[in-house]
């Protein structure tokens, strides 16, 4: 027998992406819900007003964030060849994109702390601009592990960032009793991503603009695509700020929180493995589409499972995690999670308008998504309904103008991929679970976790069973089932 035939045989691309998704979801979720855990027990140490002024600020450092992102990790991904001087480029154009917001911060926060109603911001946003410029400091080694798809050296190096900075947090938290906890975490995360990037991929960094006419146009229309992003994602958090008072934003920022780590990280990772996947067959049409077509009707099954099971046990979530004082944030839970749902499953497609170097159109989905958005949760904000209105509005227009999107792009010649036969299973196979979940009745002696644990094993059996009986009635198509279960086979012939 030749070497060629004892070597063991090489994985599917379809394979890689399956593997890296489910390796990305189960880190980041356990990262995530480490992370969490600085948020429940700030939850407990502050009283809502002072959770919610920690919340206020969190929108501030999700912005810092987002600037920094002017498409290095794109770049670096999409290129099959990486020009160096291209490469420090991007690097120069971050960091000085970086100092520039800095500044603007530190001298508009006065504005910022008043507009969001919260004069105690003005000094935790004017110490907090040192962040965004730590954060530009990091070597490009995520990336380059993501570029690659070695998921376990890209996990170690984001969790190892996040320990520390929850860490800190949470020693902080408990110790002095103070907001200032997420504002040194923060800082001490940052500081060790930059020493950490360093030692897991080194980057001798040089300053210059050489490149800056073949890469600013990518960068610019990166950055827009970024910004609108982070508009889409907390716009009503800026509108719930603005219309009530601090303790009951605090409930509503929760709410959201709940839903970024559930929903979010469930779904989320799944567009991190994509888009270097799609960007490995970006010159077979017909293997792109393939690829496209079996990934969205994968994700749809995770979205509307996630999502609607989220809101099935709102209620046992809310008092699990954070304890029976935050019960005022359960009613915004279930459209908050659908809502969020969606707009997750746009973004795990964002890597097709990359790959065809067509950030500029879905920079104008994007743009028109967060125009509605700010319409609506505004004019919701007005009425007696309140933060439920805002939490209502949010979901509904996440998900019209997400299906809008979609249903462009994937009906363009390049793709041809068919929503309506890949979504209605999942979406009726989630109603079932949410109907069975409201059904079950279990003893009032039983324990919180017990009962939460039992109907998260009702909701997921009812949704597996719906789906199967509804994929055998539709003649077992090839979409999201068939991508699973060649998965499912996979591994149990691997470990079996």
């Amino acid at each position: 027998m030749t070497e060629e035939d004892t070597s063991p045989p090489q994985k599917s691309l379809s394979q890689r992406t399956v593997e890296g998704t489910a390796l990305l979801v189960v880190t980041r979720f356990l990262v995530r819900l480490i992370g969490f855990a600085s948020v429940s027990v700030t939850a407990r140490l502050l009283t809502p007003e002072d959770f919610g002024l920690v919340g206020a600020a969190s929108l501030v450092i999700a912005l810092f964030a987002v600037l920094n992102q002017i498409g290095l990790s794109e770049y670096v991904v999409r290129s099959k060849n990486i020009d160096t001087s291209e490469l420090h480029t991007m690097w120069t154009i971050r960091l000085l994109i970086s100092i520039s917001i800095a500044a603007i911060i530190f001298f508009t926060a006065p504005l910022t702390s008043a507009f969001l109603q919260e004069p105690r911001l003005l000094e935790i946003l004017q110490i907090l601009c040192v962040a965004t410029v730590l954060a530009a400091l990091r070597s490009p080694a995520a990336e380059f592990f993501n570029r690659d798809m070695q998921y376990t050296k890209y996990l170690y190096l984001t969790a190892a960032d996040k320990v520390v900075a929850v860490t800190v947090t949470i020693f902080a938290a408990y110790y002095f009793r103070t907001y200032w906890a997420l504002v040194w975490g923060q800082i001490a995360g940052m500081s060790f991503a930059i020493v950490s990037s360093q030692v897991a991929r080194p980057f001798l960094p040089r300053i210059t603009l050489a490149k800056v006419s073949s890469v600013g146009s990518f960068a610019f229309w990166t950055l827009l695509v970024g910004l609108n992003g982070y508009g889409i994602r907390q716009i009503d958090e800026w509108i719930a700020k603005r219309s009530t008072d601090s303790a009951a934003f605090g409930a509503y920022h929760v709410a959201r929180d709940l839903c970024r780590l559930f929903v979010a990280e469930l779904v989320g990772p799944a567009g991190q493995v994509f888009f270097p996947a799609v960007a490995k067959v970006q010159d077979d049409k017909a293997k792109m589409s393939e690829v496209v077509g079996r990934f969205s009707a994968a994700a749809y099954i995770a979205a509307f499972a996630v999502a609607v099971g989220i809101a099935a046990i709102a209620e046992e979530l809310v008092y699990l995690l954070l304890g029976y004082q935050w019960g005022q944030a359960i009613p915004y839970i279930p459209f908050v999670a659908i809502g969020t749902a969606a707009i997750v499953v746009g973004d795990l497609f964002q890597g097709l308008y990359v790959v065809a170097d067509r950030q500029n159109i879905a920079t104008r989905f994007k743009f028109l998504r967060l125009l509605l958005l700010l319409v609506g949760c505004s004019l919701a904000a007005q009425t007696s309904g309140g933060l439920l209105a805002i939490s209502q509005a949010f979901a509904v227009i996440s998900v019209i103008s997400v299906a809008t999107e979609l249903i462009w792009l994937f009906s363009s010649s390049r793709y041809n991929v068919s929503i309506l036969s890949h979504i209605w299973r999942p979406a009726l196979a989630a109603l079932f679970m949410y109907q069975m979940v409201q059904w079950l009745v279990l003893p009032e002696s039983w324990s919180l976790i017990l009962i939460t644990g039992v109907k998260v094993l009702a909701g997921g059996a009812t949704f597996a069973a719906s789906l199967s009986v509804l994929w055998f009635l539709a003649g077992r198509p090839k979409g999201g089932e068939t991508e699973y279960l060649d998965r499912l086979r996979d591994y149990t012939g691997k470990n079996g």
